[in-house]
């Protein structure tokens, strides 16, 4: 849901620099892993608010790992997600964001901020262009942010009605130690290709590797609001390391392995955004075509997986 209101401006920002000041303060409640993940799917080059300040949420529901088997009895549950995103103009063309997992807040994991965000923006010859900076602030110690994303994006009208947006960046994963099983405890997914059953309460797992992200799409405006159909192809690929370190009843080492995984994801995603002047709704799915991962030496392959479809909502009222 996005807030804002050009009358209440100064107010607002005010209360959003504060806001982002104490978020830090809730950084360490955050799980093993990233609970939330919200780049690539629908950013763009431009600036979607010109008054300063704005806050956003959003409601979804995400599947399990798209590695488990399909015949498993729980692979068809998911979990809701919901986030909150508070964007403040840091400078006219220069944007910094808070975003926020609350889906704690609906009996799924923790609540804290997931990731910290600063986007410039400029125009050149018709085209918009961002490279957005992002950092999951919750520290691992002498391996730094547990992750780091930058992506360069592009936005341009290949006519008046048909607007094509590209985006494409790396990221960063070293999420140091870990004895729970994030997505079992928080609903969240492990870095991309990497399975639930990894983990254990009886193992310590540091993860270290690479991914690549990329999404590219077109969006046709179909009313003077500029409401619009948008449709786009996402696709993620990763390297990691894992280090798992066995622990006995009494907390002893008792031995420790390393293993490498390797994976890939497309993913095709829909979605209408319905713009009024006083609110917007934009409801979206997700449906994975196609996966792939080297775990432990073992190929496993998956075309496109409609049971595994992710769908939301995002609402602004203005």
């Amino acid at each position: 849901m996005r807030l804002f209101s050009p009358h209440s401006s100064t107010l607002i920002s005010s209360a959003a620099v504060l806001v982002l000041w104490m978020l830090p303060a809730v950084a360490a409640a955050q799980a093993g892993f990233q609970t939330l993940d919200p780049f690539y799917q629908d950013e763009s080059a431009r600036l979607d608010f010109f008054g300063g300040v704005a806050v956003s949420g959003e409601i979804g529901y995400r599947t399990t790992s798209l590695l488990q088997p399909g015949s498993d009895a729980t692979a068809g549950l998911g979990s809701v997600a919901v986030s909150a995103q508070l964007d403040y103009a840091l400078m006219r063309q220069v944007v910094v964001s808070g975003i926020v997992d609350l889906t704690g807040g609906v009996g799924q994991g923790s609540v804290g901020l997931s990731w910290l965000v600063i986007k410039p923006y400029w125009h050149n010859d018709g085209t918009d262009y961002a490279v957005r900076i992002a950092v999951d602030p919750a520290s691992e110690g002498s391996l730094g942010f547990r992750q780091t994303d930058i992506a360069f994006l592009s936005t341009s009208a290949s006519s008046p009605n048909l607007i094509s947006t590209f985006a494409v960046g790396v990221r960063r994963v070293r999420t140091g130690y870990d004895t729970r099983p994030p997505a079992v405890e928080t609903g969240g997914d492990p870095p991309i290709g990497t399975s639930a059953t990894l983990f254990s309460d009886a193992q310590r797992v540091r993860v270290i590797g690479r991914e690549i992200h990329a999404s590219w799409g077109y969006s046709f405006l179909f009313d003077p609001a500029g409401s619009r159909i948008a449709v786009a192809l996402l696709g993620a690929a990763g390297d990691y390391s894992l280090l798992r370190v066995v622990t006995g009843s009494q907390l002893e080492i008792a031995g420790e392995s390393e293993d490498r995984i390797r994976s890939g994801m497309a993913w095709l995603r829909a979605g209408v955004e319905l713009n009024r002047p006083s609110y917007q709704l934009a409801p979206y799915v997700s449906v994975p075509i196609a996966t792939w991962a080297n775990v432990e030496g073992e190929d496993v392959r998956h075309g496109p997986r409609p049971d595994r479809a992710q769908f939301g909502l995002r609402v602004t009222l203005r």
